[in-house]
């Protein structure tokens, strides 16, 4: 075997590894950003600083996100008083989508955010989200301790952060 093949193979194995072991860099900041909610008011992240944060990527046509809506809506219910706040953006085409589902499954609390599609789209990516639903729970200094499906997110992640 050549000395170059050697080095590639040597190469390859090394980015393998970065990328299928990473090394742990513990809680990362949560990306800032600002967005228009549902009212016309301008919300921004890292006004929240202080708070709990669960922020909730969900569309009303996608069928795991209103069944697990109403998981992540008690949670925030069950933690508002200490401090909980709820950010959900929506990746709905429209804003009368989003007021229909609300209405009609009786939601009205926290801030549901919709500025358009391109918008939520890119607070998505900004965040690295590929599916529906997802959940990230955000501390009070603005690190994030929760990432994914909101059905592994436990009283315990939040009762931690309290």
């Amino acid at each position: 075997m050549k000395t170059s093949d050697i080095l590639i193979v040597v190469g390859v194995v090394a980015i393998l590894g970065l990328v299928l072991f990473p090394k742990d860099k513990g809680p990362e900041l949560a990306p800032d950003f600002s967005f228009v909610n549902l009212n016309g008011d301008l919300v921004t992240l890292s006004s929240y600083r202080g708070s709990v944060v669960l922020l909730d990527f969900w569309a009303s046509w996608c069928h795991p996100c209103t069944e697990t809506f109403p998981i992540v809506h008690s949670i925030y219910e069950r933690y508002a008083d200490q401090g909980v706040v709820l950010l959900v953006i929506s990746l709905d085409g429209s804003v009368a989508d989003i007021r229909k589902w609300m209405e009609e499954d009786g939601f009205s609390s926290g801030d549901l955010l919709w500025g358009s599609l391109p918008e939520a789209r890119a607070v998505r990516d900004l965040y690295g989200v590929v599916g529906i639903p997802h959940t990230f729970l955000i501390d009070r200094e603005g690190y994030i301790r929760f990432d994914g499906h909101p059905r592994r997110l436990t009283a315990k992640d939040i009762e931690d952060l309290l």
